[in-house]
């Protein structure tokens, strides 16, 4: 969520990464849409069926959470797989939830920290002791919680929402039909090489923004446009289709650039800049 209190979203298609051949390509490109995702404060990635595609929506699914996990979680929740072979070198999000390890004594009641649950009714949250849970909680579940006591240490869960700063974003898969009637975000801005020039929209898209509750963001694969996936009702149904790169050079946009691009865009209206 933005500093200005706006959801943000993003929604890219399961054939995302169609034009990589190596895991490590694959890997790295969906570390930059983590970390693009999470230098704007997105609240949720929705990762959608590409009708016409043989998608990679899991795999992607996977590397996005295991990047949104803090560090100390991450050996706890995934299991050694080959599928994340390159996910550890890839470059941290270093967001708010991403806690380093402090000695007890550092700790004070009212930190925030993300922990997984254990069968003897205690947390992980990464430190050298685990803090017994105030209330019950599935075994094995991860969840954030705030420090009620440090001695004896003491823990109880908190709603996500409620840890008083960006603390990373929610993975969904859904079907392509479903994105553009998801009115959860507020204005929905497409983005295709066929939409309005960026320079044309920029008051009518301020003040969308602005009377909104958010915005969800929707984004294409390498080898084809939002049209050829929703026809006629990417007109229809997106509040806006924006050509941000009515000018380009290159030949190509990837998809993480046009990622950067688009919330680059919405932070700069919602900051009254454009």
């Amino acid at each position: 969520m933005t500093l200005l209190g706006k959801k943000l979203a993003v929604s890219i298609p399961d054939t995302v990464l169609e034009e990589k051949e190596s895991l490590r390509e694959k890997t790295a490109k969906v570390g930059t849409i983590a970390r693009a995702c999470a230098i704007y404060g997105v609240d949720t990635i929705e990762i959608f069926r590409d009708p016409r595609g043989r998608g990679e929506g899991p795999w992607v699914r996977k590397i996005l959470e295991y990047l949104e996990t803090p560090q100390y979680l991450r050996r706890r929740i995934y299991p050694i797989d080959e599928s994340l072979k390159y996910a550890g070198i890839l470059p941290p999000l270093r967001i708010p939830s991403h806690k380093v390890k402090v000695r007890l004594d550092q700790v004070a009641v009212g930190d925030v920290r993300e922990g997984v649950t254990d069968e003897d009714g205690t947390v992980d949250v990464g430190l050298d002791a685990s803090f017994r849970l105030e209330g019950r909680a599935p075994v094995g579940r991860r969840i954030t919680v705030r420090i009620v006591r440090v001695s004896p240490p003491t823990a109880v869960a908190i709603p996500k929402e409620a840890a008083g700063a960006y603390w990373g974003y929610r993975v969904e898969e859904k079907a392509y039909t479903d994105v553009l009637q998801d009115g959860r975000f507020g204005v929905k801005i497409a983005t295709s090489r066929l939409g309005q020039p960026l320079k044309s929209a920029l008051r009518a898209l301020g003040e969308a923004i602005q009377g909104a509750n958010g915005a969800k963001l929707i984004f294409g694969p390498p080898s084809k446009g939002l049209y050829e996936i929703f026809g006629r009702r990417l007109t229809d149904e997106a509040d806006f289709v924006l050509n941000l790169y009515p000018e380009q050079h290159a030949e190509t946009v990837r998809t993480e650039e046009a990622i950067f691009a688009g919330l680059g865009l919405v932070g700069t209206v919602l900051t009254g800049k454009a």
